[in-house]
Protein backbone atom coordinates (compact mmCIF):
# COMPACT_ATOMS: atom_id res chain seq x y z
CA UNK A 1 0.00 0.00 0.00
CA UNK A 2 1.46 3.24 -0.46
CA UNK A 3 2.59 5.91 1.86
CA UNK A 4 4.59 5.83 5.25
CA UNK A 5 3.69 2.99 7.47
CA UNK A 6 7.39 2.47 9.15
CA UNK A 7 10.95 4.24 9.46
CA UNK A 8 11.94 1.50 7.63
CA UNK A 9 9.70 2.25 4.98
CA UNK A 10 11.22 6.20 5.25
CA UNK A 11 14.72 5.49 4.60
CA UNK A 12 13.99 3.02 1.76
CA UNK A 13 12.28 5.71 -0.17
CA UNK A 14 15.06 8.17 0.63
CA UNK A 15 17.59 5.50 -0.36
CA UNK A 16 15.95 4.72 -3.21
CA UNK A 17 15.99 8.63 -4.28
CA UNK A 18 12.10 9.36 -3.86
CA UNK A 19 12.82 12.73 -2.89
CA UNK A 20 12.42 16.16 -4.15
CA UNK A 21 13.96 19.63 -2.94
CA UNK A 22 12.51 22.78 -3.48
CA UNK A 23 13.97 26.49 -3.10
CA UNK A 24 12.41 29.14 -3.10
CA UNK A 25 12.21 32.97 -2.97
CA UNK A 26 9.66 35.47 -3.13
CA UNK A 27 9.31 39.12 -2.63
CA UNK A 28 6.47 40.50 -0.44
CA UNK A 29 4.12 42.53 -3.68
CA UNK A 30 2.30 45.81 -2.13
CA UNK A 31 3.56 49.01 -2.82
CA UNK A 32 3.50 49.94 0.36
CA UNK A 33 3.98 48.43 4.12
CA UNK A 34 1.66 46.32 5.41
CA UNK A 35 0.20 46.61 9.03
CA UNK A 36 0.57 44.20 11.79
CA UNK A 37 -2.04 41.67 11.52
CA UNK A 38 -2.67 42.30 7.38
CA UNK A 39 -2.27 38.40 5.88
CA UNK A 40 -0.76 39.03 1.85
CA UNK A 41 -0.44 36.43 -0.86
CA UNK A 42 3.00 35.74 -2.28
CA UNK A 43 1.41 34.68 -5.59
CA UNK A 44 2.49 38.11 -7.62
CA UNK A 45 5.50 38.92 -5.68
CA UNK A 46 8.95 38.75 -8.08
CA UNK A 47 11.64 35.70 -7.36
CA UNK A 48 11.88 32.00 -7.83
CA UNK A 49 9.00 30.96 -8.75
CA UNK A 50 8.00 33.92 -10.53
CA UNK A 51 4.63 35.92 -10.40
CA UNK A 52 1.78 34.24 -11.71
CA UNK A 53 -0.31 36.25 -13.94
CA UNK A 54 -3.58 34.04 -13.66
CA UNK A 55 -5.55 35.14 -10.42
CA UNK A 56 -6.90 38.49 -12.48
CA UNK A 57 -7.47 36.53 -15.30
CA UNK A 58 -10.50 34.42 -16.45
CA UNK A 59 -14.77 34.93 -16.92
CA UNK A 60 -16.13 36.70 -14.02
CA UNK A 61 -17.69 34.42 -11.21
CA UNK A 62 -16.83 31.30 -12.86
CA UNK A 63 -15.12 28.74 -10.88
CA UNK A 64 -11.05 28.08 -12.37
CA UNK A 65 -8.93 24.96 -11.13
CA UNK A 66 -5.44 25.27 -10.41
CA UNK A 67 -2.77 22.59 -10.85
CA UNK A 68 1.04 22.88 -10.76
CA UNK A 69 1.07 23.02 -14.33
CA UNK A 70 -1.12 25.70 -14.97
CA UNK A 71 -0.19 28.13 -17.05
CA UNK A 72 1.20 31.61 -15.59
CA UNK A 73 0.41 29.79 -11.95
CA UNK A 74 3.80 30.61 -10.93
CA UNK A 75 3.50 27.74 -7.76
CA UNK A 76 6.25 26.08 -6.12
CA UNK A 77 7.14 22.94 -7.75
CA UNK A 78 6.58 19.63 -5.68
CA UNK A 79 8.66 17.19 -7.93
CA UNK A 80 5.84 16.06 -10.32
CA UNK A 81 3.51 13.52 -10.49
CA UNK A 82 3.81 10.02 -8.34
CA UNK A 83 0.15 8.44 -7.69
CA UNK A 84 0.43 6.78 -11.11
CA UNK A 85 2.97 4.75 -9.79
CA UNK A 86 1.06 3.88 -6.90
CA UNK A 87 3.20 6.45 -4.71
CA UNK A 88 1.77 8.95 -2.15
CA UNK A 89 4.01 12.07 -1.84
CA UNK A 90 4.48 14.10 1.41
CA UNK A 91 6.18 17.54 2.86
CA UNK A 92 9.04 16.49 4.96
CA UNK A 93 10.48 19.46 6.15
CA UNK A 94 10.58 23.02 5.87
CA UNK A 95 12.56 26.29 6.39
CA UNK A 96 12.35 29.91 5.60
CA UNK A 97 13.87 32.89 7.20
CA UNK A 98 13.67 37.00 5.90
CA UNK A 99 16.41 39.39 5.70
CA UNK A 100 14.20 42.79 5.78
CA UNK A 101 14.75 44.94 8.95
CA UNK A 102 11.22 45.46 10.29
CA UNK A 103 9.72 41.71 8.91
CA UNK A 104 9.47 39.37 12.47
CA UNK A 105 7.40 38.39 14.21
CA UNK A 106 5.40 36.82 11.38
CA UNK A 107 4.06 33.70 10.23
CA UNK A 108 3.86 32.00 6.38
CA UNK A 109 0.82 29.70 5.64
CA UNK A 110 1.63 27.26 2.90
CA UNK A 111 -1.47 26.69 1.50
CA UNK A 112 -2.81 24.55 -1.54
CA UNK A 113 -5.00 26.65 -4.07
CA UNK A 114 -7.30 24.23 -5.38
CA UNK A 115 -9.36 27.19 -8.10
CA UNK A 116 -10.42 30.31 -7.59
CA UNK A 117 -13.33 32.64 -8.97
CA UNK A 118 -12.40 36.20 -10.37
CA UNK A 119 -14.82 38.92 -9.09
CA UNK A 120 -14.73 42.12 -11.80
CA UNK A 121 -18.50 42.97 -10.70
CA UNK A 122 -17.62 44.90 -7.50
CA UNK A 123 -19.67 47.27 -7.89
CA UNK A 124 -22.82 45.25 -7.38
CA UNK A 125 -23.84 45.01 -3.69
CA UNK A 126 -26.18 41.99 -3.86
CA UNK A 127 -25.34 38.08 -3.70
CA UNK A 128 -23.66 36.86 -7.13
CA UNK A 129 -24.48 33.50 -8.25
CA UNK A 130 -20.90 31.53 -9.43
CA UNK A 131 -20.81 29.39 -11.99
CA UNK A 132 -19.58 25.57 -11.26
CA UNK A 133 -19.19 23.57 -14.43
CA UNK A 134 -17.45 20.21 -13.56
CA UNK A 135 -14.29 19.96 -15.31
CA UNK A 136 -12.35 17.64 -13.54
CA UNK A 137 -13.03 14.39 -15.60
CA UNK A 138 -11.99 10.41 -16.01
CA UNK A 139 -13.26 7.65 -18.13
CA UNK A 140 -14.29 4.36 -16.54
CA UNK A 141 -15.79 1.29 -16.35
CA UNK A 142 -18.19 -0.84 -14.56
CA UNK A 143 -18.18 -4.11 -13.05
CA UNK A 144 -22.07 -5.61 -12.38
CA UNK A 145 -21.19 -8.49 -10.76
CA UNK A 146 -19.16 -6.23 -7.19
CA UNK A 147 -20.49 -2.66 -8.25
CA UNK A 148 -16.93 -1.43 -8.44
CA UNK A 149 -16.09 1.25 -11.02
CA UNK A 150 -12.24 1.31 -12.36
CA UNK A 151 -10.63 4.77 -13.75
CA UNK A 152 -9.95 4.09 -17.69
CA UNK A 153 -6.43 6.31 -16.90
CA UNK A 154 -5.07 9.04 -14.42
CA UNK A 155 -4.89 11.84 -16.82
CA UNK A 156 -6.82 14.03 -14.74
CA UNK A 157 -5.71 12.28 -11.42
CA UNK A 158 -8.59 10.65 -10.60
CA UNK A 159 -6.96 9.07 -7.61
CA UNK A 160 -7.64 12.38 -5.64
CA UNK A 161 -11.12 11.71 -5.90
CA UNK A 162 -12.34 11.11 -2.42
CA UNK A 163 -15.22 9.62 -0.70
CA UNK A 164 -17.95 12.12 -0.56
CA UNK A 165 -17.01 13.82 -3.67
CA UNK A 166 -20.17 14.76 -5.64
CA UNK A 167 -19.80 13.89 -9.15
CA UNK A 168 -22.10 13.08 -12.40
CA UNK A 169 -21.39 10.78 -15.24
CA UNK A 170 -22.44 11.10 -19.10
CA UNK A 171 -21.79 8.32 -21.79
CA UNK A 172 -21.62 7.79 -25.47
CA UNK A 173 -23.97 4.81 -25.84
CA UNK A 174 -25.87 3.82 -22.71
CA UNK A 175 -24.71 3.69 -19.00
CA UNK A 176 -24.67 0.65 -16.50
CA UNK A 177 -28.09 0.83 -15.03
CA UNK A 178 -29.54 1.71 -12.87
CA UNK A 179 -27.11 4.89 -13.24
CA UNK A 180 -28.42 7.95 -15.15
CA UNK A 181 -27.19 11.28 -16.72
CA UNK A 182 -27.59 14.85 -15.18
CA UNK A 183 -28.21 13.01 -11.93
CA UNK A 184 -25.56 13.65 -8.70
CA UNK A 185 -24.24 10.71 -6.88
CA UNK A 186 -21.35 10.26 -4.42
CA UNK A 187 -18.21 8.73 -4.36
CA UNK A 188 -17.36 5.50 -2.27
CA UNK A 189 -13.48 5.25 -2.49
CA UNK A 190 -12.09 1.54 -2.57
CA UNK A 191 -8.68 2.11 -3.90
CA UNK A 192 -6.57 5.05 -6.14
CA UNK A 193 -7.91 3.27 -9.00
CA UNK A 194 -11.73 1.69 -8.08
CA UNK A 195 -14.97 2.92 -6.57
CA UNK A 196 -18.11 2.80 -5.32
CA UNK A 197 -21.11 5.04 -6.35
CA UNK A 198 -23.95 5.98 -3.79
CA UNK A 199 -27.36 8.09 -3.99
CA UNK A 200 -26.88 10.61 -1.31
CA UNK A 201 -23.88 11.52 0.77
CA UNK A 202 -24.52 9.83 3.79
CA UNK A 203 -24.93 6.63 1.92
CA UNK A 204 -21.19 7.04 0.55
CA UNK A 205 -20.01 7.72 3.83
CA UNK A 206 -21.74 4.64 5.23
CA UNK A 207 -20.76 2.96 2.25
CA UNK A 208 -23.76 2.26 1.08
CA UNK A 209 -23.68 1.33 -2.89
CA UNK A 210 -25.53 1.27 -5.60
CA UNK A 211 -26.36 -1.87 -7.30
CA UNK A 212 -25.01 -2.06 -10.59
CA UNK A 213 -27.11 -4.55 -12.56
CA UNK A 214 -25.22 -3.92 -16.42
CA UNK A 215 -22.09 -2.57 -17.56
CA UNK A 216 -23.75 -0.26 -20.03
CA UNK A 217 -21.94 0.15 -23.86
CA UNK A 218 -20.12 2.95 -25.25
CA UNK A 219 -17.69 5.00 -23.09
CA UNK A 220 -18.52 6.24 -19.82
CA UNK A 221 -17.21 9.66 -18.16
CA UNK A 222 -17.44 10.70 -14.70
CA UNK A 223 -16.82 14.29 -13.52
CA UNK A 224 -16.36 16.59 -10.73
CA UNK A 225 -15.14 19.94 -9.34
CA UNK A 226 -12.28 20.50 -7.33
CA UNK A 227 -8.97 19.17 -8.57
CA UNK A 228 -7.88 17.81 -5.20
CA UNK A 229 -9.63 17.63 -1.80
CA UNK A 230 -12.40 16.56 -3.64
CA UNK A 231 -15.09 16.34 -1.59
CA UNK A 232 -14.09 20.00 0.50
CA UNK A 233 -13.19 18.47 3.59
CA UNK A 234 -10.98 21.16 4.93
CA UNK A 235 -11.22 23.23 1.87
CA UNK A 236 -11.42 26.97 3.28
CA UNK A 237 -11.67 30.06 1.16
CA UNK A 238 -10.27 33.52 1.11
CA UNK A 239 -10.68 37.09 -0.40
CA UNK A 240 -7.90 38.79 -1.99
CA UNK A 241 -6.73 41.89 -4.16
CA UNK A 242 -4.75 40.10 -7.23
CA UNK A 243 -3.77 43.21 -8.69
CA UNK A 244 -1.92 45.84 -8.43
CA UNK A 245 -5.18 48.31 -8.63
CA UNK A 246 -5.86 48.95 -5.71
CA UNK A 247 -9.87 48.72 -4.62
CA UNK A 248 -12.05 51.72 -4.97
CA UNK A 249 -12.41 53.49 -1.30
CA UNK A 250 -14.99 51.10 0.35
CA UNK A 251 -15.38 48.99 3.53
CA UNK A 252 -18.10 46.34 2.19
CA UNK A 253 -19.37 43.20 4.49
CA UNK A 254 -17.88 39.92 2.49
CA UNK A 255 -20.18 36.77 2.43
CA UNK A 256 -20.24 33.56 0.40
CA UNK A 257 -23.19 31.08 0.22
CA UNK A 258 -21.67 27.59 -0.43
CA UNK A 259 -21.94 23.82 0.22
CA UNK A 260 -20.20 22.61 2.74
CA UNK A 261 -17.57 18.91 2.54
CA UNK A 262 -20.82 16.98 3.91
CA UNK A 263 -22.49 18.33 0.02
CA UNK A 264 -24.88 20.33 1.79
CA UNK A 265 -26.13 23.34 0.06
CA UNK A 266 -27.45 26.88 1.42
CA UNK A 267 -24.72 27.76 3.68
CA UNK A 268 -23.56 30.91 4.86
CA UNK A 269 -21.06 33.07 6.02
CA UNK A 270 -21.98 33.75 9.51
CA UNK A 271 -24.12 37.17 10.25
CA UNK A 272 -20.77 39.14 12.15
CA UNK A 273 -19.33 39.56 8.70
CA UNK A 274 -15.51 39.57 8.05
CA UNK A 275 -15.54 43.56 6.75
CA UNK A 276 -13.03 44.71 3.52
CA UNK A 277 -10.44 47.17 3.74
CA UNK A 278 -10.53 50.95 2.87
CA UNK A 279 -8.47 51.20 -1.05
CA UNK A 280 -7.58 47.41 -0.29
CA UNK A 281 -3.85 47.40 -1.55
CA UNK A 282 -2.40 44.52 -4.16
CA UNK A 283 -2.26 40.95 -2.30
CA UNK A 284 -3.64 41.81 0.37
CA UNK A 285 -6.43 39.08 2.15
CA UNK A 286 -9.22 42.05 2.17
CA UNK A 287 -10.57 41.90 5.79
CA UNK A 288 -7.34 41.72 7.38
CA UNK A 289 -5.40 44.34 9.36
CA UNK A 290 -6.05 46.50 12.69
CA UNK A 291 -8.27 44.72 15.34
CA UNK A 292 -11.83 45.31 15.56
CA UNK A 293 -15.17 44.79 14.20
CA UNK A 294 -15.02 42.48 10.91
CA UNK A 295 -11.31 41.92 11.02
CA UNK A 296 -10.39 38.24 10.82
CA UNK A 297 -7.59 36.04 10.33
CA UNK A 298 -6.77 34.77 6.92
CA UNK A 299 -9.76 32.44 6.01
CA UNK A 300 -13.38 32.74 5.76
CA UNK A 301 -15.27 31.68 8.86
CA UNK A 302 -17.70 29.36 8.00
CA UNK A 303 -21.10 28.58 9.23
CA UNK A 304 -21.70 26.57 12.66
CA UNK A 305 -20.64 22.60 12.09
CA UNK A 306 -19.31 23.09 8.72
CA UNK A 307 -15.75 21.50 8.03
CA UNK A 308 -14.93 22.99 4.74
CA UNK A 309 -15.87 24.02 1.19
CA UNK A 310 -16.94 22.01 -1.64
CA UNK A 311 -18.16 24.31 -3.68
CA UNK A 312 -19.07 28.33 -3.92
CA UNK A 313 -22.75 29.11 -4.79
CA UNK A 314 -22.68 32.95 -4.56
CA UNK A 315 -20.01 36.24 -3.81
CA UNK A 316 -21.50 39.42 -2.11
CA UNK A 317 -19.95 42.40 -1.48
CA UNK A 318 -22.21 44.84 0.71
CA UNK A 319 -21.16 47.84 -0.84
CA UNK A 320 -20.09 48.81 -4.44
CA UNK A 321 -15.66 48.63 -4.46
CA UNK A 322 -15.99 51.52 -7.47
CA UNK A 323 -12.76 49.69 -9.04
CA UNK A 324 -10.69 46.69 -9.20
CA UNK A 325 -11.15 43.14 -8.85
CA UNK A 326 -10.91 40.42 -6.38
CA UNK A 327 -10.45 37.05 -6.21
CA UNK A 328 -12.06 34.38 -4.17
CA UNK A 329 -10.10 31.41 -3.72
CA UNK A 330 -10.38 28.17 -2.63
CA UNK A 331 -7.45 26.91 -0.45
CA UNK A 332 -6.15 23.57 1.90
CA UNK A 333 -3.77 24.70 4.13
CA UNK A 334 -0.15 22.60 4.44
CA UNK A 335 1.74 23.79 7.47
CA UNK A 336 2.48 27.00 8.67
CA UNK A 337 5.71 28.71 9.58
CA UNK A 338 6.65 31.24 12.33
CA UNK A 339 9.24 33.66 12.18
CA UNK A 340 10.27 34.91 14.91
CA UNK A 341 13.92 36.27 14.90
CA UNK A 342 15.55 38.31 12.12
CA UNK A 343 17.89 36.69 9.40
CA UNK A 344 17.34 33.23 11.76
CA UNK A 345 15.87 30.40 10.05
CA UNK A 346 13.03 29.00 10.40
CA UNK A 347 12.33 25.08 10.12
CA UNK A 348 9.35 22.49 10.46
CA UNK A 349 10.05 19.25 10.72
CA UNK A 350 7.08 17.40 9.96
CA UNK A 351 8.13 14.18 10.57
CA UNK A 352 7.78 14.91 14.17
CA UNK A 353 6.10 17.60 14.32
CA UNK A 354 2.09 17.16 14.52
CA UNK A 355 -0.18 17.21 12.25
CA UNK A 356 2.88 15.18 10.46
CA UNK A 357 3.77 13.95 6.98
CA UNK A 358 1.02 15.92 5.20
CA UNK A 359 0.31 14.56 1.84
CA UNK A 360 0.97 16.59 -1.40
CA UNK A 361 -1.26 15.39 -4.04
CA UNK A 362 -0.39 15.21 -7.36
CA UNK A 363 -1.47 18.52 -9.47
CA UNK A 364 -0.99 20.47 -6.28
CA UNK A 365 -0.54 24.46 -6.65
CA UNK A 366 1.40 25.20 -3.59
CA UNK A 367 1.95 28.58 -2.71
CA UNK A 368 2.90 31.31 0.49
CA UNK A 369 0.82 33.56 2.30
CA UNK A 370 2.55 36.10 4.53
CA UNK A 371 1.06 37.43 8.10
CA UNK A 372 2.66 40.28 9.29
CA UNK A 373 2.95 40.45 12.92
CA UNK A 374 4.31 43.75 12.58
CA UNK A 375 4.59 46.34 9.43
CA UNK A 376 5.90 44.65 6.83
CA UNK A 377 8.09 46.93 4.12
CA UNK A 378 6.93 46.52 0.44
CA UNK A 379 9.90 44.21 -1.27
CA UNK A 380 10.85 42.28 1.57
CA UNK A 381 12.32 38.79 0.77
CA UNK A 382 11.59 35.68 1.93
CA UNK A 383 13.08 32.51 0.95
CA UNK A 384 13.41 29.06 2.20
CA UNK A 385 13.20 25.16 1.18
CA UNK A 386 10.91 22.45 0.94
CA UNK A 387 11.98 18.67 1.09
CA UNK A 388 9.54 16.10 -0.73
CA UNK A 389 9.70 12.42 0.13
CA UNK A 390 7.29 9.71 -1.58
CA UNK A 391 6.88 6.27 -1.05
Amino acid sequence: MAGIASHDQLINAMSNGQTFKATWGKNFNPTTAAVANEFHTLFRGAGNPGADALFDTGSNLTFQAVKDNTTSAGCIQHGGNVQSSSFYKYLLSATAVSAAATVVPGILKLVDVIGFYRVTSVTTTTAQATTNTLGQSDTFTADDTTDICTYTSTANNPSNILTGTRVRLTTTTTLPAPLATATDYYVIKATDSTFKLATTYANAVAGTAINITTTGTGTHTITWLLPRHTNGAGVQAIFFNPAATALGAATPNLSLGYTNSSQTASRATPTVLPIGKTAASNSIVLYTGATGTGKYNYTMPLQAGDAGIAEINTIQNSTSYVSGTYTVALIKEITEIPLSTLGLAAERNLLTEMPSLPRIYDSAALYWIWGSGVATPANSAFSGTMNFLWN
